[in-house]
């Protein structure tokens, strides 16, 4: 998936555990394409971005576990393009931190309403990636 937006109106679609994590996995793995094809657009957000890279990688990783043991593992591979090309790093930042936001919510409702212990800790660990990500992006962005 290269749009984040399709990516997040297939995490707000999910009707299970498995559902949300393979769409946050997905999220994740788009987060990490966009920030590294970005950052070193500006040398002041380096460092936002390189954590924040960081972060999405955590969080693909702790949805992607157990996405494999919950999915029948017939994961698609997207285009590698990242979306928001050719943007400026303020308006990149600023929809990462929108995109974080809302994956942070949903992963976080999940861990909620999960009845497995193990899915409620890949949940609990991924949305407190996501929540990272926004902090980070969000001091990347101007007031």
């Amino acid at each position: 998936m290269t749009d984040l937006s399709r990516a997040l109106e297939h995490l707000a679609a999910a009707t299970d555990a498995a559902d949300v994590l393979d769409s946050a996995c997905k999220v994740f793995e788009d987060l990490v394409a966009v920030l590294r094809r970005h950052q070193e657009d500006e040398v002041s957000a380096f460092p936002a971005f390189v954590l924040a890279a960081c972060a999405a990688a955590n969080g693909r990783d702790w949805t992607g576990g157990v996405w494999t043991q919950l999915s029948d593992g017939s994961k698609q591979d997207g285009d590698d393009e990242p979306p928001l090309n050719g943007a400026a790093v303020a308006v990149i930042a600023v929809a990462i931190a929108a995109v974080s936001e809302a994956l942070a919510a949903r992963l976080s409702a999940c861990a909620l309403s999960a009845a497995d212990e193990a899915v409620r800790a890949c949940c609990e660990g991924a949305a407190a990636e996501a929540a990272t990500i926004r902090t980070l992006m969000s001091s990347a962005s101007p007031p």
